[in-house]
C-alpha cells in the first residue's frame, strides 16, 4: 500500500503506543491542516 500512496505520513506518539484508531488519526491530522493554515492566514 505505501508504494501507491501520494504521500506518507507519520504521527509521533510519546509512549508505548504503537498504532492509532484510523479516526483518531485522521482528527490529528484535520487539527494539524486548520493549525497550519490558521497561522498562515493570522
Amino acid at each position: 500500500m505505501m508504494d501507491l500512496a501520494d504521500s506518507l505520513v507519520k504521527i509521533p506518539m510519546v509512549g508505548g503506543a504503537e498504532s492509532l484508531n484510523v479516526s483518531v488519526a485522521a482528527g490529528i491530522l484535520i487539527y494539524e491542516i486548520f493549525r497550519k493554515r490558521r497561522k498562515v492566514d493570522g
